[in-house]
């Protein structure tokens, strides 16, 4: 009995130091209750000011604020050797403020206090684990300015992080990702849709395993989301001594790369979406939960197999540190059947494809496949990896998505999702031209994806029928990005010609620069295109009809366009880029005010909540064939092997040189929101055979340094120069 007094003494000695230190970093005590009966918070300072919160649970017999484990903190400790006592909440808060994040350290194991006579007082707001939570998230963590909100839950902290995503529709709308470490909750079937898609997408579990750091575990199912060994301690491992087997060790062991994937669900600034949209909209939208944009999560128990590490990178020229999470995985064209060929061109095939196993297995996918030989020939290097990079960083509804990215000593593989409706250009050659509200239908699509691109500093430079395609409900994505530039200006000639802007056509006798004008300028031609069925300077000579670009202006039967629709048209084809239409002071939001544009609900059409003007005739499995071109249809499917008489004679590389450096890639519905986005910035970057979530953390600025824009935190919005 002495025993355990003197431990309960020497415990709360610690838990009032470890206090002491959090007061000292800034944070302040809140109180829960009564004066007679009440529990404490601690705050960090700025947390209600701050864009990203992050809520700290961790439950159990004697847990306090600044301590994650009271045996862990009770053990002997190697002053010498670490500065933090085991068992600290310090490194982690340290960790957070130093990131930016505003932090709430929870407190739901007091749950009541003894009086003077021996009686037991329920603690007002905090009689419960649960309702401490509840509390905590209603009186507190709903009244901060955060944009996102992330939780960090230990042991049976993860059964409270559950609870509230099941009572707090607010937290599920605001939640970015979940770190559980050692959780004990579990996911069932009979748990909400949402909250398993949540936890599914949005979470990670690490757990002490003796398993090897980052291998994936096999308790995914149970938990309903992906779950990693955090490995054991070196000590431990290296002599086969048992000196602790406490599982709060994981804590710290996994630090690093739950800050990576926190990091890695950043994503977009819900607050300038917002405000954007009040721009465009006029009024505060409201955030609805909309349909899925993205394919089910995987179900339980299929999440993709591989191992996670963590990886440090230091450039000495910059002093930047970069931390990264990597998931390694191998993939292959074995990895699929092939079906058909569904495009052709000039580098190569597009496939149907069919994934054999795994995540996703049976799923339908568009396999591009380019001949490295031909790439190398036709110094496309640069163009090829510029696609590779966007495509798997831009997250939009009305973009088409990579999922996979691989290659062979001679070929390079892009697999992205199969638009089954096919592409506008098909449509377009059917009906001859569209009726105007259905071209306007297409347009208001494609103008939040070349905005949303734009914001990302990507050119697009090849918008034409041929690039859009159509899914099975009738929406449009742009595809190809194979002549998208990753920079704010241009001066190489690149384009289909009946699109390029007359300043693009002037660049090359002036040898001067063009900014993303030139997309806007595409865009008009297709709406054109759309509405009449052909483009407005057309001639079979190019020379003529480039003359036609430069000095002519397009005609208007006024059978097939309406007075707003020649206004807007004529804004947007206008010679001057500098006076074009989504080129001004407020980009594209004049697009979207236009009166041509009347009557859209921008917010809706974003979240695919606006019924289409048609929907492609697929009901069955062989119907996935019914907009692909017959030509195509009856070619050889097989991938075909290469034998190059080039690389043989040696006048091309040989295959060790003519590997991409990171080119191999696998998308996961795992990391990150995936939330819908004008917006979205993914931190996707590929190493060899493995997909990581690229975290660069500036030593002396802490600040998250962008793929696109290296000097800002948030897209600037420089759509035209």
């Amino acid at each position: 009995m002495l025993r355990e007094r003197e431990m309960e003494l020497a415990l709360q000695q610690i838990v009032y130091e470890e206090q002491s230190k959090m007061k000292a970093m800034g944070f302040s005590e809140a109180y829960i209750g009564s004066n007679d009966a009440k529990c404490s918070i601690f705050l960090s300072g700025q947390w209600e000011r701050v864009t990203r919160l992050l809520l700290i649970i961790v439950s159990g017999n004697g847990i306090q604020p600044g301590i994650w484990s009271r045996s862990l903190v009770m053990e002997p400790q190697d002053t010498t050797r670490q500065y933090y006592r085991s068992g600290s909440m310090l490194p982690y808060l340290h960790k957070a403020l130093s990131l930016g994040y505003g932090v709430i350290v929870t407190n739901p194991s007091t749950n009541m206090v003894v009086t003077n006579r021996g009686d037991k007082v329920p603690i007002p707001y905090s009689s419960t684990p649960e309702e401490h939570v509840r509390y905590v998230w209603e009186a507190f963590a709903m009244q901060a300015r955060c944009h996102q909100v992330y939780i960090a839950a230990y042991g049976r902290g993860g059964v409270l992080a559950k609870h509230l995503l099941l009572t707090q529709p607010v937290l599920r709308q605001k939640l970015a990702a979940i770190a559980f470490i050692e959780s004990s909750h579990r996911v069932s079937a009979d748990d909400p849709e949402d909250v398993r898609t949540i936890i599914s997408t949005r979470a990670i579990n690490w757990q002490r395993s003796a398993e090897v750091a980052g291998r994936q575990l096999p308790d995914c199912a149970q938990l309903g989301c992906l779950s990693l060994s955090a490995g054991e301690p070196q000590a431990t491992r290296l002599s086969g001594e048992q000196r602790s087997t406490n599982t709060a060790w994981t804590i710290a062991a996994s630090m690093e790369t739950v800050f990576a994937f926190f990091d890695s669900a950043r994503g977009y600034d819900l607050a300038e979406e917002q405000q954007f949209m009040e721009q465009v909209y006029g009024q505060q939208p409201t955030y609805t939960q909309p349909p899925p944009l993205h394919p089910q999560p995987p179900a339980q128990g299929q999440h993709e197999d591989g191992d996670m590490v963590i990886e440090h990178v230091v450039d000495t020229k910059s002093r930047v540190t970069s931390s990264s999470m990597v998931i390694s995985t191998s993939m292959s064209v074995a990895d699929f059947d092939l079906l058909s060929v569904v495009g052709k061109g000039a580098y190569g095939k597009v496939f149907l494809a069919r994934k054999k196993a795994g995540r996703n297995a049976g799923r339908i996918y568009a396999m591009k496949v380019l001949r490295k030989e031909d790439v190398f020939r036709k110094k496309q290097v640069e163009h090829t990896m510029s696609e590779q990079r966007i495509l798997k960083h831009v997250e939009h509804p009305f973009v088409v998505h990579l999922r996979y990215a691989f290659q062979s000593d001679y070929k390079l593989y892009l697999v992205m999702d199969y638009y089954h409706g096919g592409s506008l250009f098909v449509h377009l050659k059917q009906l001859k031209h569209f009726p105007e509200a259905r071209a306007r239908f297409y347009a208001a699509e494609l103008a939040l994806a070349m905005s949303h691109l734009h914001s990302l500093h990507i050119m697009y430079r090849d918008l034409k029928l041929e690039n859009i395609l159509m899914d099975a409900d009738g929406h449009v994505a742009i595809t190809d990005f194979g002549l998208s530039k990753e920079d704010d200006e241009g001066s190489t000639f690149v384009g289909t010609p009946e699109y390029l802007a007359p300043e693009l056509l002037s660049s090359q006798r002036t040898a001067t620069s063009y900014g993303k004008s030139v997309d806007w300028w595409s865009f008009g031609v297709l709406v054109y295109e759309m509405i009449r069925g052909q483009t407005p300077f057309y001639d079979k000579n190019r020379r003529a009809m480039f003359q036609n670009i430069l000095t002519k202006e397009p005609p208007f039967p006024p059978t097939l366009f309406s007075p707003t629709a020649i206004e807007f048209l004529q804004a947007l084809l206008v010679k001057n880029p500098a006076q074009r239409l989504g080129c001004g002071p407020n980009g594209p939001l004049d697009i979207m005010h236009h009166p041509w544009f009347t009557g859209i609900d921008w917010q809706a059409l974003l979240e695919r909540r606006v019924d289409t003007p048609f929907r492609p005739n697929i009901k069955h499995g062989q119907d996935i064939f019914n907009y692909v071109p017959a030509s195509f249809l009856q070619q050889d499917v097989a991938d075909s092997p290469v034998v190059t008489s080039s690389v043989l004679s040696g006048s091309m590389p040989g295959r060790q040189t003519m590997h991409f450096d990171n080119f191999s890639y696998m998308g996961s519905d795992i990391m990150g929101s995936r939330r819908t986005s004008l917006f979205r910035e993914s931190d996707f970057r590929m190493d060899g055979a493995c997909v990581v979530i690229f975290v660069e953390l500036c030593v002396l600025e802490c600040v998250k340094r962008l793929v696109y824009r290296r000097d800002s935190l948030v897209p600037q919005r420089l759509w035209c120069t």
